[in-house]
């Protein structure tokens, strides 16, 4: 038992070896003229808003396929609507199950504090690309 175990990990740890991921976050501030500017997050307050992004770099020989990457969002933020990039995204209210931006219940839209997280489908990663997600979440606090 303890050879296939051994063998399992191995295995697990070649297949995915050469696939390199990354998150990170900037934050988002006006300039002086009122363009939009990213900066690195060393100081931030509540009403800030900050930018994610998750990277997934295939490496391998072979594509990848049936990925589904996930941004949680981070307690004590706010996701903010419509930033998700790529367009596609969904939202989860429960970390776990995701479906398209708004998620209703009884008809009514759930409120933006109740999200969880963001994620997305994608079919296939070929060898030697890159593919990048973005959301943006608001500091709770500073109304």
């Amino acid at each position: 038992m303890k050879k296939i175990l051994i063998l399992f990990i191995l295995v697990v740890s070649t297949v995915f070896a050469e696939v390199k991921t990354h998150l990170s976050n900037m934050k988002i501030v006006k300039d002086d003229k009122g363009g939009i500017e990213k900066v690195e997050a060393k100081n931030v307050s509540p009403g800030d808003i900050l930018e994610y992004t998750f990277t997934i770099d295939n490496q391998e020989e072979e594509a990848i396929e049936n990925l589904n990457p996930t941004i949680p969002v981070p307690k004590g933020t706010t996701i903010v609507p419509n930033t998700g990039k790529p367009s596609n995204y969904l939202v989860s209210i429960n970390g776990r199950d995701y479906y398209p931006y708004p998620i209703e219940v009884d008809g009514k839209p759930v409120e933006l504090s109740e999200y969880k997280g963001v994620g997305w489908n994608v079919d296939e990663l070929k060898p030697g690309e890159k593919a990048e997600f973005q959301m943006q979440v608001k500091l709770n606090g500073g109304e």
